[in-house]
């Protein structure tokens, strides 16, 4: 089965919680994320901004973190050209990503770029983080199972149970969640 090459918006990287499954499904090869360079430079100012009570010298070393992970995934949009005028300024980096790593969708929790993108004619695929995690379950639940497993293990300075972990999974992904409850 071909790995689906997902340009990932900086609004489903902010929650750690959300990113942290998404780079874990990365290393189990279940997708191959694609971010652009704008992307991570606005996870790293909204996690600060939004998340001021904590250190921004650990928010920073957070994103840094994402930069060694997906070293080779990120890609240089400066050039726009091909993103057409239809998709917002703000949001058009996302757009070039997929353009140029030819993606097989972008995941976006922003209703408005996701209805940019559809109308644009540019035969992109976006779907929401939910709608994405339920694809890779549909795709495969075992891979699936075995990216939340590890995800548990991953816990060690304060350990989670399974329930834990799929009730902080659920506040993103709630119908993959679900799915995964249900099988077990």
């Amino acid at each position: 089965m071909p790995t689906t090459v997902a340009v990932l918006d900086a609004n489903i990287l902010i929650p750690i919680v959300a990113c942290d499954f998404l780079l874990t499904a990365f290393e189990h090869h279940l997708i191959e994320p694609v971010v652009s360079i704008t992307v991570l430079e606005e996870v790293e100012r909204t996690l600060i901004h939004d998340f001021a009570h904590l250190e921004p010298e650990a928010l920073r070393q957070r994103v840094a973190a994402m930069r060694r992970v997906l070293n080779d995934q990120i890609i240089d949009t400066a050039n726009l050209a091909a993103v057409p005028a239809t998709i917002n300024d703000n949001d058009r980096h996302v757009v070039a990503a997929a353009l140029v790593a030819q993606a097989d969708v972008i995941v976006t929790n922003d209703v408005a770029l996701r209805s940019e993108i559809t109308k644009s004619g540019l035969g992109l695929d976006a779907t929401d983080g939910d709608s994405f995690s339920m694809r890779l379950w549909n795709e495969s639940p075992a891979a699936v199972s075995n990216v939340i497993t590890t995800l548990i293990t991953k816990r060690h300075r304060r350990p989670v149970t399974t329930l834990e972990m799929a009730a902080q999974l659920h506040v993103h992904f709630p119908s993959m969640v679900d799915a995964w409850l249900a099988s077990s």
